[in-house]
């Protein structure tokens, strides 16, 4: 097939970091599947889902938070700087992994995010944007399990018609949709187009979006990264294959040091067995430019035919090892298509090794995201995927061209929207150890955590240490909004302080990568008797 390329209108584009990459002329994305996929249409999706009525919606119950943390029961911005956000469940999935929606909620709570949880059930697309708006404002939307899928359809796609999901119908929730045919499929969008919150999805590639061993599995892998247990790591890989060589780093030295980044975009090694080395690497980061299928990834190799690397290599042999992912891969993230490939970067199989995947942006159409910078520009100032992601659509301008329509409207986040590389990288302390009491004086006390290691980054610490009743008599100074002792920045991860008194006391520590904050470990708490 001859190389299609697009014409690509920057002059309308605000450019929230200087473009490296010239996008002018890009190389269209191609479907591309060895096992000649039968993509799945609409009507094959409202076949298996259908539009049920009436809907059904259940508000959980928030957790009760232990009496030293008592004051994140109730939503105030001091103690939720984050704001708020809902967690909408799959209303027959929620009983299976209510444990998991709870410690989820808990981690969102220590970090600054106010979640509410609602159990959702039947209703069309239409039913579940009015649902979202009524308890607008806030700042996101993750769903979790089987809900419903909004489509669009159009009639000149790169390669005629086509129809696919489309989530940022639920990230614009002002702009208007529109069906002309009645067909349930929407085919204009006008009016306020830029996106209000982001929407991230955790839907299974298998038992139609609701595993719950894979849902449990993730938010308990997601919970031990938060929490600095799960590894992190400041590294990242592009990997470009032929058409897209120019992408070269594909503007990840934004937020990586240019050491840190592995470049791959030789014609003659971007092929389907370095892929397999390169994807188990243990990264922050990884972006995969090849044509595609939800079925898999094909790579060029040059005066040979293309090698395949199908989805059940993920799900079956070896997980991928990066942590994030931009998968510039036609239709790979088309999550309401069985085994989509997209969801085995981000879920785990059990069995053999372990999956580090928490969030990937991609496409459910021929199309992927372009205008890199626009991404990773935000998170190199500390946002986190979902606010970047919600900055790169904004980006765009009010107005929406065909070939940004073609190459963008199929885009999806696939996992949770509220973290980003160094949201594990979180110290893990030592001493004093939980609940140790001392009965020395004077209080002299000798703080200790493990080192943080990441390559070509210069690492410092804070620490804030609490004394129960030191500022407000019966309360912590973080109830008041108040703090009693940070201090910081820190070279070594030791630290000697004469605590104020005979009464409880607590510490934690964060770690300042470059020039973002990392979030806080989790409190410790110790008591003088003297």
């Amino acid at each position: 097939m001859p190389e299609e390329f697009s014409k690509i209108n920057l002059t309308k584009v605000n450019q929230i970091r200087r473009f490296k990459i010239d996008y002018r002329t890009v190389t269209n994305l191609q479907f591309t599947d060895k096992l000649n996929l039968k993509l799945q249409t609409f009507t094959d999706f409202k076949a298996i889902s259908g539009i049920l009525l009436p809907v059904t919606s259940l508000k959980v119950a928030r957790p009760v938070f232990p009496a030293d943390l008592a004051h994140l029961n109730t939503y105030t911005s001091i103690h939720y700087p984050k704001g708020k956000m809902l967690v909408i469940v799959n209303y027959d999935l929620y009983p299976a992994i209510s444990a998991s929606i709870t410690q989820y909620v808990m981690d969102l709570a220590y970090e600054g995010f106010y979640a509410d949880v609602y159990r959702y059930h039947n209703g069309s697309p239409v039913h579940l944007r009015n649902f979202i708006k009524s308890k607008m404002p806030v700042k996101g939307v993750v769903f979790v399990g089987n809900l419903p899928v909004a489509w669009y359809e159009m009639s000149n796609d790169f390669h005629g018609a086509a129809e696919f999901p489309c989530d940022l119908f639920y990230m614009d929730t002002n702009g208007t949709w529109t069906d002309p045919d009645g067909d349930g499929k929407f085919s204009t969008h006008t009016g306020n187009l830029n996106p209000e919150i982001w929407v991230g999805r955790m839907w299974t590639p298998d038992q139609n979006g609701n595993n719950a061993a894979l849902i449990n599995d993730y938010f308990n892998r997601n919970h031990r990264f938060r929490k600095g247990l799960g590894g992190y790591s400041n590294r990242a890989l592009a990997y470009v294959d032929d058409d897209w060589e120019h992408f070269h780093d594909c503007a990840f030295d934004l937020m990586f040091p240019a050491a840190n980044i592995e470049v791959i975009n030789d014609p003659t090694t971007t092929d389907g067995d370095r892929y397999k080395i390169e994807i188990n690497e243990h990264r922050g980061w990884a972006q995969i430019c090849a044509h595609s299928s939800p079925n898999g990834h094909s790579f060029k190799v040059p005066g040979e035919s293309s090698e395949w690397i199908p989805n059940t290599y993920l799900r079956d042999t070896n997980p991928p090892n990066a942590y994030f992912y931009n998968l510039f891969a036609c239709s790979n993230a088309r999550f309401t298509q069985a085994e989509y490939m997209g969801g085995w970067y981000i879920f785990d199989k059990p069995g053999g090794y372990s999956s580090n995947g928490l969030a990937a942006v991609g496409s459910t159409k021929t199309g992927s995201m372009l205008l890199f910078e626009n991404f990773y520009g935000p998170m190199a100032a500390g946002k986190v995927i979902g606010d970047a992601y919600t900055a790169w659509w904004n980006g765009l301008g009010t107005t929406h061209e065909l070939n940004e329509i073609q190459w963008y409207y199929g885009m999806v986040l696939l996992g949770d929207p509220t973290i980003n590389w160094w949201s594990g990288v979180v110290p893990v302390l030592q001493q004093p150890f939980n609940n140790q009491t001392f009965n020395h004086y004077p209080r002299r006390t000798i703080f200790r955590w493990y080192p943080v290691y990441l390559p070509n980054t210069t690492v410092r610490y804070y620490i804030e240490i609490d004394a129960f009743g030191a500022r407000t008599a019966g309360k912590w100074s973080a109830e008041t909004g108040r703090t009693w002792l940070v201090s910081g920045p820190l070279t070594d991860p030791v630290f000697e302080h004469f605590f104020v008194g005979a009464q409880r006391g607590r510490w934690r520590v964060r770690v300042k990568a470059g020039s973002i904050m990392c979030p806080w470990s989790d409190w410790r708490y110790f008591k003088y008797t003297v």
